[in-house]
């Protein structure tokens, strides 16, 4: 058992290793750099919305017809480094072997990536849908409608990961379909709310977000925080309601 919990201690700290170096390789990164996560968004979302789009070097992925640019901004890594650090320890935390541990690693680094390209294809999509709708106003303009979309997009798709992950260890474990225990009926819940805020919010304010540009950062945290919410609460009155049917 000590030797299960060490290994499993040792594994979180290699993945929170592994995400702080890629958070720190996309801070600097340009388009070319990052050719092997935006080249397939932008060819995933040519077959999602019919745009084509062209790699400009230096610049980015750009459709001139529909003044679409995916550049470095539009990598989605930090949605990836949060899919990879969720799944990383929920298969950490389920494996007892060090070789499971270690495979399983494996596969969420790559279900993460995959489903990264699948989440930046759909907000992109989505982007330019909303774009050419005439409902924009002072209050509602197409930046905060870019903003919430995009953060309903990624917290949605990391809950449905977080839940297929889940679904497959009961499976596999042969265990019952809910739990009597509070704690275990709202895990699913939160740990994609907890991940979501701690790198969206939590690793921002640690880089001083808050001391450089205090106005921005707190409208931003407000949306993410309010958005989130809402979506937690949407869905645990869904869970719920599933669960006395």
């Amino acid at each position: 058992m000590k030797s299960s919990y060490s290994c499993r201690v040792i594994g979180s700290a290699v993945v929170l290793a592994g995400a702080y170096l890629l958070k720190d390789f996309y801070s600097q990164a340009g388009s070319e750099q990052l050719a092997w996560i935006i080249g397939p968004t932008a060819l995933l979302t040519e077959i999602f919305s019919g745009l084509a789009f062209v790699h400009e070097p230096g610049f980015g992925w750009l459709d001139v017809q529909h003044h679409t640019v995916i550049a470095p901004v539009c990598a989605g890594v930090n949605f990836l480094i949060i899919a990879f650090c969720m799944s990383s320890f929920q298969i950490l935390w389920k494996k007892d072997s060090p070789k499971e541990m270690i495979v399983g690693v494996i596969i969420a680094s790559s279900a993460s990536y995959l489903i990264t390209l699948i989440a930046n294809a759909t907000r992109i999509t989505l982007s330019v849908l909303l774009f050419s709708f005439d409902i924009y106003s002072a209050w509602v303009t197409p930046e905060m409608l870019h903003r919430v979309a995009g953060i309903v997009i990624y917290y949605l798709l990391l809950f449905s990961y977080s839940s297929a992950i889940s679904h497959f260890f009961k499976n596999a474990a042969g265990a019952p379909p809910a739990s009597n225990g509070p704690i275990s009926r709202h895990t699913l819940l939160l740990a994609p709310l907890f991940w979501y805020l701690a790198f969206s919010i939590g690793v921002p304010v640690a880089n001083n977000a808050l001391h450089n540009n205090p106005e921005q950062f707190i409208a931003h945290s407000l949306t993410i925080g309010a958005v989130t919410a809402g979506l937690t609460v949407i869905l645990f009155k869904l869970k719920r309601w599933k669960r006395l049917r």
